[in-house]
Order: structure tokens, then sequence, then C-alpha cells
């Protein structure tokens, strides 16, 4: 079986498993589909759900990009990353494959700054995730140091709360630590980690980044700040949807403790786009806090932060557009000429 049928098999597994978790939350009662009637029923929370998505997956997520791009040199103008942060949005969510938007718009930027940069251009992509993962565990962290004694006190919180804290010293403590290692000692350690095998080059993968990352930490502080204001104004749009279906305030305590422990629930491989397994882990994760509606507020989130993504098709054509006409000229010359970047092929 060649590559490609492997990943449109693997993508048709997932898509099964999605279907399959969704259709028994929703014969179990779990999950109403009618929930996403209230973008109709409260004009105003569309207004905010696309005001959120501009703000913080579009405006902070841009910036957070571009701080990381300076740890590889590379200077792009802000309206020409919003164009590819738009295009990576669209392909993490209706072009399915192994290729991630991050990387596909690190790949339209080592085209335009040339193949020296297209390593470090790489693995910002990486970095770029796991500050994201940072960021959202360092907004729960906050929450659980500020309101520590009031939710350990409550039985129902504190395996959550000790999940967090555990999350804050995987995801914050312990990439400040490997960055301070990396600055004294960071040549020795990428020669030891050097080896032929998969676990070697993942471990050199991760020590490289780490080593970009400790030459200007300044850039990772901007980048982290900005994680957390995206998943803040993220928190606080789910806060409002969770009141709107429950009928009473939902404190923004409670969601900000679970959130981070939900969306990461989506990291699992299993599902398309972590749909259905996203539903199931707010189900669980609601009633631990003693509210109803969790699969519903995620399923009105998810579509809610999906939808626009979709728009990103328009940036895209622009740039398949510009690309084709920039290299007909060279390729007229060849006797040929090559096709735009696809999503099987990336731009490079």
């Amino acid at each position: 079986m060649s590559p490609k049928a492997k990943q449109r098999l693997f993508f048709a597994v997932k898509v099964v498993v999605t279907a399959g978790l969704v259709a028994w939350l929703v014969k179990k009662g779990a999950l109403d589909m009618k929930s996403l009637g209230q973008f109709l029923e409260h004009p105003s929370l569309l207004v905010w759900d696309v005001l959120v998505f501009v703000l913080a997956s579009i405006g902070f997520a841009t910036m957070r990009w571009r701080a990381l791009l300076s740890l590889a040199g590379a200077k792009v103008p802000f309206g020409r990353a919003v164009q590819l942060q738009l295009v990576s949005l669209f392909f993490n969510v209706v072009i399915p494959g192994n290729v991630g938007g991050d990387v596909i718009k690190a790949l339209y930027v080592a085209r335009d700054e040339g193949p020296e940069k297209r390593v470090p251009l790489l693995l910002v992509a990486f970095v770029e995730r796991v500050v994201g993962l940072a960021g959202l565990v360092s907004v729960a962290l906050l929450v659980v140091l500020v309101r520590g004694g009031e939710l350990w006190e409550n039985p129902q919180f504190r395996p959550l709360v000790t999940t967090v804290l555990l999350l804050g010293a995987g995801f914050v403590v312990g990439p400040i630590v490997f960055v301070a290692l990396m600055r004294m000692y960071g040549a020795r350690i990428e020669a030891l980690a050097s080896g032929p095998s998969k676990v070697a080059g993942l471990v050199t993968k991760i020590v490289s980044a780490f080593r970009l990352v400790s030459a200007k930490p300044s850039a990772l502080v901007t980048a982290l700040v900005l994680s957390m204001g995206v998943h803040g104004v993220n928190m606080i749009l789910f806060t409002r949807m969770a009141t709107l279906l429950c009928g009473f305030d939902v404190p923004f305590g409670k969601v900000a403790t679970i959130y981070p422990i939900g969306l990461l629930s989506l990291m699992l491989p299993i599902s398309a786009a972590g749909a259905g397994v996203g539903h199931m882990a707010f189900e669980k994760l609601f009633v631990m806090v003693g509210l109803p509606h969790g699969a519903d507020a995620f399923n009105l989130f998810f579509f809610g932060q999906i939808g626009p993504c979709i728009f990103g098709f328009i940036p895209y054509l622009a740039l398949r557009e510009k690309i084709a006409t920039v290299d007909a000229p060279a390729s007229a010359s060849e006797g040929a000429e090559p096709p735009a970047p696809s999503a099987s092929e990336p731009p490079g």
C-alpha cells in the first residue's frame, strides 16, 4: 500500500471514529445538534464568535508567529503573515494529511527567504506548536495559582488542579530549564543525541529547536504571552457559550480549569479535527465540575471557530495564482510549467 493510500485509509478510519462517537453521544442524549441554533437565537453570539476568531486565531496567532520567525532571521510583512495564517488554518481544518498548516506557511516563507533558512523555519513550526500548548497550560496554571485554595476545597476539582500543576511543570517550567541548559551545553547535548534511529532524529529535532530558542529568549517570552492571549480570549467565548446553554452564569474559573485538559484531548490522533473526542472529553469534564451540556458547549465552540477557517481558501487560491505567474517565465524557458503547490505537494 502506497503512503498516500495509507494516509487516506487512516483519515477514513478517523472519520468513522468521529461519526461513531458523535452518534453515540447523540443517542445517549448528551449531545443535541440543535444547540447550534444558539447562533441564530443570539446573533450577538455570532458576532462575538467572529470577533474572537479574528482577534485570537488571526491577530494574536499571526503576531506570535512573526515573533518566532525572528529566531530564524526571517522577516515577513504583517499583511502577508495574516494571509499565510489564514492558509494555515484552512489546511489544518479542510485538507486532511500529515502536513500541518504551520509547516505549509513555513515552506511558503522558506521559498521567499532562501534554502539556507528552510531548516530553521521548519524548527520554528515545531516551536510554535510547543508554545501554543505552553500558553494553554499557562492560563490554567495562572487560574489555579490565584484560586488554588478555593478550588482545592472542592473534592471535584482536586484531580483537575493536580493535573494542571503537573502540566504546568511539564509545559512551562520544563522548557525554561531546557532553554537554560541549551545555552550552556547545547552543542554537547546535540552531539550526544545524534544517530540514525527515529528516536535519535526526534531528540535531535527537539534539541535543535531549543537551541534556536535559547539564542533569543525574548522572542519566546513574547510568543508565550501572545499564546496566553489566544487561549484566554477563547476561554472567555467558551464561558459565554456555556452560560447560554446552561441557563445560568458559569464561572470563568471553572471553565479555565477544565478547558486546557479538554483541548489537550484533541491531540489524540483518532478522530477528524478532534471532533467526537473533544465532545466526549468536555462532557465528562463538565460533569466533574457539576455543569451540564459539556458536549453541546464544545460543539458550539468547535463549529463556531472551525467554520471561518474555510475562508482561508481565498488567500490560498491567490497564492497559487501568484506562484504560477512567477514561475511561468522560468518554466517556459525549460519547456514546461510546474504546477502550483497543492495539499499533497507543499510549496518549497
